[in-house]
C-alpha cells in the first residue's frame, strides 16, 4: 500500500508513515497521515513530557497525574512509546508537532513551567484534585504513608519531632511530609485552578450575551 503526495504525486511506502510520522517530499510538501490516539474507556490521563518541558512534570505528579520524561530520547521514540502507553504529548517543539500527525502531541508555548501547568489545566479541563501529592515528584512512583518510626533513618531529627504524617516513595526511598514548600506550591495549583474555572465561567456567560 502507498501514499502519494497531494502536490507532485509521488508515492511512498505506507510503512514510513507509522505513529503518525510525516516526511518531507522532494516537492517542498509533507505527505502522511494523522494518527488517532485510542484511548482507554475507563483509567485516568497520562502524559510524557518532553525534555524542553521537564520543569513542568513536577506541578503535573503534585496533582496526582502519571507523567513521564527522559532526558535523552530522540522525538520518534517518544511519540512511538507515548503512543503505545496511552500518553499524550506535551512538548514546546513546534517541529515535533509539524513531523508528526498525531493527535496526542500538545504544543505548549510558554517558557515559565507554572504558565506551562494552566495550559494543561486549561486544554485537558483538569479538576482539582481531592489529595495533592500522592506521587513522588522526582520518579512518578505512587507514595503511601509511613509513620515516623518508619522514616527515622531518613528524616532530619527535628522534621520527625514536628510531624506526624509522612509519605515514602518505595521506588526512590524520599520522604514527603508538609511543609512551606509543599504549602506554596498547592497554593500556587489551587490558584491556577480557581483563575481556570474562573475563565471558563466568563466565557460561558459571554455565550448567552
Amino acid at each position: 500500500m502507498a501514499i502519494s503526495c497531494g502536490k507532485c504525486g509521488r508515492q511512498y511506502d505506507v510503512t514510513l508513515f507509522e505513529f503518525g510520522r510525516t516526511i518531507s517530499c522532494a516537492c517542498g510538501m509533507r505527505v502522511g497521515f494523522e494518527h488517532k490516539l485510542v484511548l482507554p474507556k475507563t483509567g485516568a490521563i497520562k502524559f510524557f513530557a518532553d525534555v524542553n518541558v521537564a520543569r513542568l512534570v513536577r506541578w503535573l505528579r503534585a496533582i496526582g497525574i502519571d507523567t513521564w520524561w527522559e532526558d535523552a530520547i530522540s522525538d520518534a521514540d517518544l511519540v512511538r512509546r507515548a503512543i503505545r502507553e496511552n500518553r499524550f504529548v506535551l512538548t514546546l517543539d513546534k517541529r515535533l508537532v509539524k513531523e508528526w500527525r498525531t493527535d496526542n502531541v500538545v504544543l505548549l508555548t510558554s517558557e515559565k513551567s507554572l504558565e506551562q501547568f494552566a495550559q494543561v489545566v486549561e486544554h485537558f479541563k483538569l479538576k482539582l484534585p481531592a489529595r495533592f501529592f500522592t506521587r513522588c515528584l522526582v520518579c512518578n512512583s505512587v507514595l503511601r504513608r509511613a509513620s515516623a518510626t518508619e522514616i527515622a533513618a531518613n528524616a532530619p531529627p527535628r522534621v520527625r519531632e514536628n510531624h506526624e504524617l509522612f509519605y515514602y516513595c518505595p521506588n526512590c526511598e524520599k520522604i514527603y511530609w508538609e511543609g512551606s514548600h509543599t504549602k506554596r506550591m498547592q497554593a500556587a495549583i489551587e490558584d491556577v485552578f480557581n483563575l481556570s474555572a474562573a475563565a471558563s465561567t466568563e466565557k460561558s456567560g459571554n455565550n448567552f450575551s
